[in-house]
């Protein structure tokens, strides 16, 4: 089940709307169920001691709540397990999201009704206690922050996997192989603490209109823009900006660099750069 509680996310939720002027998001704290309603599904457990249970969300027409990496319009979502028992690690199973565009600043993430998987790993036999928190943030016109607590048994003999879960699970971007990509190569100019990147990538158009692109770094204080696109043929190039939040010097590791191309129809998730 889960119980809002909203005034504890307040000035989180505000802190991360700080590249947002006053004029292109409002926080709003009160209760936001007439906006989002999130269910908790128990899912199933398979033979390795993976639970594989979900979040839906249903979100009123006109709403969207945010990818892991949201955009300079997002917010991020946060989950907190520690509450747990027998739970040794639990991580979201991330569906391809949309591009939003709105007030001059891009978003990524989901709309309407979806399932946010979730892969939970058992420390031992027997069942998982539920115990966690999940703050997220929901926009339209205005932003509302939504702060949820989790509570849930996930017993081990639920084994028979739930179609709901599955197709979305089945719903994330393509590997590398799959999208027929063949050379990703990077090249940084660093300048102080900030830095440009560019990024070439050969690999067929994806199906789908509005080819976007997102980057994302190891390091979690790093800002990195909307990339740049442009494509000749089966070669797409990227130049983005990025930003270490200190303002202090940094170098981006590309070995674990990663680039997600995501179209109206598909996506592709790229893993390293050289």
């Amino acid at each position: 089940m889960t119980r809002p509680r909203f005034a504890l996310f307040a000035a989180a939720f505000a802190a991360s709307l700080s590249l947002l002027s006053p004029a292109e998001a409002q926080v709003l704290q009160n209760d936001a169920s007439d906006v989002v309603k999130v269910t908790m599904l128990p899912g199933w457990r398979d033979d390795n001691g993976t639970h594989f249970a979900a979040l839906r969300f249903a979100l009123a027409p006109g709403w969207k709540t945010y990818w892991r990496a949201p955009g300079d319009g997002g917010l991020p979502t946060q989950l907190d397990w520690s509450g747990s028992s027998n739970l040794r690690g639990a991580g979201i199973q991330w569906p391809t999201p949309e591009v939003f565009r709105q007030n001059g600043l891009r978003s990524v993430g989901y709309r309407g009704e979806f399932v946010l998987p979730l892969a939970l790993q058992q420390a031992s036999e027997g069942p998982i206690v539920i115990d966690g928190h999940l703050k997220f943030g929901v926009c339209e016109e205005i932003c509302l922050p939504v702060s949820l607590d989790l509570h849930m048994l996930l017993p081990p003999d639920q084994t028979t996997p739930v179609v709901e879960i599955a197709a979305a699970l089945n719903n994330h971007p393509m590997s590398s192989k799959q999208a027929q990509v063949r050379r990703v190569e990077c090249r940084v100019d660093y300048r102080g603490g900030r830095a440009r990147v560019d990024v070439e990538i050969d690999m067929p158009p994806l199906v789908g209109q509005g080819e976007a692109m997102v980057i994302e770094a190891i390091n979690p204080d790093l800002w990195i823009g909307e990339p740049h696109l442009s494509r000749i043929g089966d070669t797409l190039r990227a130049t983005a900006e990025m930003a270490n939040r200190s303002g202090a010097p940094f170098r981006l590791d590309l070995e674990h660099m990663r680039i997600t191309v995501i179209t109206t129809q598909s996506a592709v998730d790229i893993q390293g750069c050289h």
